[in-house]
Order: structure tokens, then C-alpha cells, then sequence
């Protein structure tokens, strides 16, 4: 329920060797798991403290390069985005089970009698108690949204948390555990285990000083991370004995050291050009697929003329999205195809994407110029006209993103044929994940029409920047986040009826109907998929590697199923 902020990391790409696009990855895994050994991978990006409660963790790759590895989940994501049951539980909680209920609403995670932290203790009901705890009082808790909604926790079972909300929270997956979050153990802060308000906040700068998960931090410091085998895992032990990750963060070197052999396995970010070439060495593979990140035009509908459909529609008619795709997504992914998904849903993170409400919005500038004279223009001439004034809007994006800018440059010259004019504006707002610091964004030189990038939370509510209440208004002092001003009453309660829908099937149902208000009010127009892309040596190492390429959890989420290569 808006809980994911769009954390500082890059997101992923490459392909090369013998590459396999978008879709499901293509493996071939060493022909015997080879126990013991170890490898050594590298970081783009290196994270700056690793406590999991503060804003240590608000980068990705304190995730990926350690937080993911140790911190047990209650639930989890599988390779397609669907949460599931991590190994820590007996089976997901559901409506059918009882694991759910309402009145109150309340979520019952039945712990697995194998579960243990890798001292052997067992993992209870107090450490999901405790963990509660600690998010709230810490000091500077990146996130509360969905702890706060938690009235108690009863522990009188320790192998069954049972927690009681204050209402109904849809996204209840996502606490401890879905994709950042994780669990504590209790007993590994003796400082605080009465304290009823613990405050972690100086904890777990350079240590994590337990393990739930497949590895246990041995050691980590500004030059190295190293994770040894946790023999106690109640899920997939590791194969290898250890693993070591180094920073890699200038990125010619990093392809470098991949390619010298000095590091095994990469998750580079770049989508401004293509890495086939780069990687297309012996000994190397690499894949790309589509990741987390959308690409879209957004419309202004407070904005003249985009306060009419028409002219709205006629814009969406009048973009090339194939020649968008084709330009930057399918550099690094062949596969790359146009998005026809709801605003905001992606074929690879969920089931969000099981309809095509953005399908209609086919290249065709005869019927832009059509709904542009419906509209009142006059069109033997382009631009079109209107009252002797010409249809020219301002047009932005991040100028620092030449993805973003080269989208930005097909869709001006298709606008065109279509008698649009589209004067660009490259305007730099803020950078995260290479594109837009929030998307649709506020900016006093955006215009009424941009192209940006947008993190898509594995929770596919839509209500915060979609909602009529999340318009800025006086109200809400002009810091509400709907900033394209679309109202649809209809579309409102729909959304709002999904935030407190517990059954996933009506839940997606009622996005669904969202999605298609969405497409028939021409809000705005899906375009791609960023691609993320993962490259490793396959003369050194073997397994499943590259099953996580494009999901939240990212490529190494895995590593305690590879092995040395045979």
C-alpha cells in the first residue's frame, strides 16, 4: 500500500555470450552440484551500513549484497513477482486456511518447526514480536507504513504470531519479510530484549551478529564483504562455502574484472547502450530481461487542451511505441516488446498484467489528426490549429537519461506526422534507478507532458497519485501526489475498494477495472520495461544463476544454489 519508496540503487542490464532474452531465462546448470569452494562477486554499488531497520537500508544493494542472504522472511516473491511462503513458514496465510481474518483483521504466520536461527535457537513468535518493536522505536526507521497499522502481536504460541491490525492492511505480505524487510532475532540484542521500545539505531553498522538465512556474515568493511555457509539453514544449505562480494562500483572496471576472471558474477545497470558487444567474450554468459522499472508518458489533464479526451487520445494515437522499444529497451533486451499493462502493473511482477487496456493505442496518425478535428482543430496543415493557434505543448524529460532523451526524440517526430508539435525539455530533477526522482513528477518547467521512469512496488495499489483526494489542493496544502489531476469518482472507489480487498482474485478484478478507466480516459500511455541484465563467468561457476535477473530480490538473491562449475 504505497509502502516501497523508490530505494537508491540502479537497476540492472546486460546480455551477452550465449544470450537469452526476456521470458523465462534459460539455464544449464553444472551436470553435478559440486559441494565446497567459493567465488567472488561484484557490486555495483556498495552500501554505506547495513543495520536493516534504519536508513542503512534504503539501498538496494545493502539487499543484495548482504540483508537478503541472513534476515529469514516470513513471506516471499517467487521468480514471477506472486508472493509465497518463504521457508520459515508452513504455508502462506490465507481467507480459505484461517491464517486471515477480519474483524479485526488479523494475520496468523505459522512458523516451521525447522526454523532456527543458525545458533540453533528456534525462530518464534518473540522474534517477529521484537522485530515490531524495533521498527517503530528506531531512530530513524526507514519505514513504519504497515507496522504502525499492527495494534499487538500475541506470542503465547511461540511457533505462531498471531498479529492483530487496528484495520484492514492489504499489503500485509510485505511485512516481515516481502522484499525489504526481514526478521530479527530477539536474543542476539540482550540489551534490549525487556526493553519495550527498543531503539536499534546504533546496531548493525558493519555486522549483522545472526543469521536466519543461507549465509552467515563472517566479516564486512567499506573494501569486502564475506558470507560463509550457514549449515543450520532450514531451507537450501549452500553449496559453496563461501562467498565473497567486492565493490565494483566504477563500471568499466567492473566489466573488466568479469571479463579478467577476477570476479564471477556481475549485476551491472546500464540501459544507455547495449552490453551484447561488451560481453560477448569465452567463458562468459549473459541474459537480460525485463526488470521492475517502467517506462511512460504521463498527460496533464488540468493542462489546456489536455483537459479534452480527444486531444488526449489523439497524443497516445500519435506515438510509435515500437520504435520506442526497439530504439532502448531491446539493446539489452531482445525480447523487449511495447507494455500494454495498466499505469502502473508489468508482465514480469505479479499477476497485475493479465489484461491489455493500453492495446487500443496502436501507432496511427490518420486517427490522431481525426480526433484532433473532432476536437475542433483544423488540420490540412501541421501543426494543427485551433482558433488560429497552433497545438504546441511543452514536452519533458531528464536530460540526463539518453534513453529517456532518445524516447523523447522519436515521439516528437511521430507527434508530428500526427500534427502535434512537441517542443522538448530536458530538464534534470533528481536521479534514481538512471531516470526521474519520482514519476509523474513536480517540476516548475515540466510541462504537461512528460516520459519518465517509475519503480513498480510488487503492491499494485494505484491510490496515492491516481486518487480525486491525492490532487494537490489547498486542502492538502499542495502536497498530495496526483499531480496529472485525473478524477474519476468511479475509478477512486475502485481503487479504494482494492486497498482493503484481502481475496486476491477480487482484488484483481477491481484493478483491473481501474487499469481499463485508466485506458479510456487516456491518462497517460505505458511504453517499455527497463531491462535488467546479469552476467556471469559460466567457466567458473554453475546452478540456477540468473533466475532472479529482473525481480526485486536481484541476480545474487539465489547464490546458495550455485556451485563451482564441473
Amino acid at each position: 500500500m504505497g509502502r516501497h519508496r523508490v530505494w537508491v540503487v540502479a537497476v540492472l542490464a546486460i546480455l551477452a555470450a550465449a544470450c537469452t532474452g526476456g521470458g523465462a531465462p534459460k539455464h544449464t546448470p553444472s551436470i553435478t552440484a559440486r559441494r565446497g569452494g567459493e567465488a567472488t562477486l561484484g557490486a555495483e554499488q556498495w552500501p554505506e551500513c547495513l543495520n536493516p531497520v534504519n536508513e542503512c537500508a534504503a539501498s538496494r544493494w545493502t539487499w543484495y549484497t548482504v540483508l537478503e542472504h541472513v534476515l529469514p522472511r516470513a513471506m516471499q516473491l517467487d521468480p514471477n513477482g506472486n508472493f509465497v511462503a518463504s521457508p520459515l513458514l508452513v504455508e502462506a496465510p490465507s481467507l480459505r486456511n484461517g491464517g486471515l481474518s477480519t474483524n479485526p483483521f488479523t494475520v496468523r504466520f505459522h512458523i516451521s518447526a525447522r526454523a532456527v536461527w543458525a545458533d540453533g535457537s528456534p525462530i518464534t513468535s518473540a522474534d517477529f514480536d521484537f522485530t515490531w518493536k524495533a521498527i517503530l522505536n528506531t531512530t530513524g526507521a526507514y519505514t513504519t507504513v504497515g507496522y504502525t497499522s499492527i495494534d499487538s502481536i500475541d506470542t503465547t504460541d511461540p511457533k505462531r504470531a498471531v498479529i492483530m491490525f487496528k484495520d484492514v492492511f492489504v499489503d500485509w505480505p510485505d511485512l516481515f519479510g516481502g522484499v525489504y524487510q526481514g526478521l530479527l532475532e530477539k536474543t542476539a540484542f540482550p540489551t534490549f530484549a525487556k526493553d519495550p521500545e527498543p531503539n536499534l539505531w546504533k546496531e548493525m553498522q558493519d555486522t549483522i551478529p545472526f543469521s536466519g538465512g543461507p549465509w552467515v556474515l563472517k566479516s564486512w568493511s567499506k573494501e569486502r564483504a564475506a558470507l560463509a555457509r550457514n549449515d543450520n539453514y532450514f531451507g537450501t544449505i549452500p553449496l559453496m562455502d563461501q562467498i565473497e562480494l567486492v565493490p565494483t562500483t566504477d563500471q568499466p572496471r567492473e566489466l573488466t574484472s568479469l571479463l579478467g576472471g577476477d570476479v564471477h558474477a556481475i549485476y551491472p545497470q546500464p540501459y544507455e547502450y547495449s552490453l551484447l558487444e561488451e560481453l560477448r567474450k569465452p567463458g562468459v554468459t549473459a541474459e537480460g530481461r525485463g526488470g521492475d522499472v517502467m517506462g511512460a508518458l504521463w498527460l496533464d489533464q488540468t493542462k489546456p487542451p489536455l483537459n479534452d479526451r480527444r486531444v488526449r487520445e489523439a497524443l497516445l494515437y500519435a506515438i510509435d511505441r515500437q520504435m520506442v522499444v526497439d530504439a532502448g529497451p531491446k539493446l539489452n533486451d531482445p525480447r523487449a516488446s511495447v507494455v500494454n499493462c495498466g499505469l502502473v502493473a508489468l508482465p514480469t511482477l505479479g499477476p497485475w498484467c493479465a489484461t491489455q487496456p493500453f492495446e487500443r493505442y496502436a501507432y496511427d496518425p490518420v486517427k490522431a489528426r481525426a480526433l484532433l478535428e473532432e476536437a475542433g482543430y483544423e488540420c490540412s496543415a501541421t501543426p494543427c490549429t485551433k482558433a488560429g493557434r497552433p497545438l504546441s505543448l511543452p514536452f519533458s524529460t531528464d536530460g540526463a537519461s539518453t534513453l529517456l532523451t532518445s524516447s523523447q526524440d522519436i515521439i516528437v517526430k511521430d507527434a508530428r506526422a500526427a500534427g502535434i508539435e512537441l517542443q522538448p525539455r530536458n530538464l534534470v530533477v533528481g536521479r534514481l534507478f538512471g531516470g526521474i526522482l519520482g514519476c509523474p513528477f513536480q517540476h516548475l518547467d515540466s510541462g504537461p507532458i512528460q516520459v519518465c521512469l517509475r519503480p513498480i512496488s510488487v503492491d499494485p495499489t494505484v491510490t496515492d497519485f491516481l486518487a480525486c483526494d491525492g490532487i494537490p489542493a489547498p486542502a492538502n496544502r499542495f502536497a498530495a501526489n496526483n499531480v496529472i489531476g485525473w478524477c474519476n469518482p468511479e475509478a477512486t472507489r475502485l481503487m479504494k475498494s482494492a486497498d482493503r480487498e484481502l481475496d486476491p482474485v477480487r482484488r484483481l478484478e477491481l484493478m483491473r477495472r481501474v487499469y481499463e478507466l485508466e485506458a479510456e480516459d487516456a491518462i497517460g500511455l505505458p511504453l517499455f520495461t527497463l531491462p535488467a541484465v546479469s552476467a556471469w563467468r559460466s567457466d567458473r561457476i554453475g546452478g540456477p544463476i540468473g533466475v532472479w535477473n529482473g525481480t526485486p530480490y536481484g541476480l545474487f538473491f539465489n547464490m546458495n544454489e550455485w556451485d563451482l562449475a564441473s
